[in-house]
């Protein structure tokens, strides 16, 4: 594989992420609904450790760097945080 090659697959790999991305802002929204259904707080501070946990240890089991896993999930959880604030607009 050439270096065009490789890079064509990354900038493939960054579509699928930002796909996955959309889909977990998809689920986001629903889970949005419910807490202005139940006029829940926003944020879960037990679930979001849950998630860089988990993100950590999906990262190490990938080989890749724990604290890069744990970035990724703070990342994603204030990407969501602002999409239910702006759908709750609180």
């Amino acid at each position: 594989m050439d270096i065009e090659e490789a890079r064509r697959d990354i900038d493939q790999a960054n579509k699928n992420i930002v796909s996955d991305v959309r889909d977990r802002m998809d689920a986001v929204l629903e889970i949005a609904d419910r807490k202005s259904r139940e006029d829940a707080e926003i944020r879960d501070r037990e679930r979001e450790e849950e998630v860089k946990q988990q993100f950590e240890d999906l990262y190490e089991s990938k080989k890749l760097p724990p604290e890069r896993g744990r970035e990724m999930a703070e990342l994603l959880i204030e990407t969501a945080v602002d999409v239910q604030e702006e759908v709750l607009d609180r």
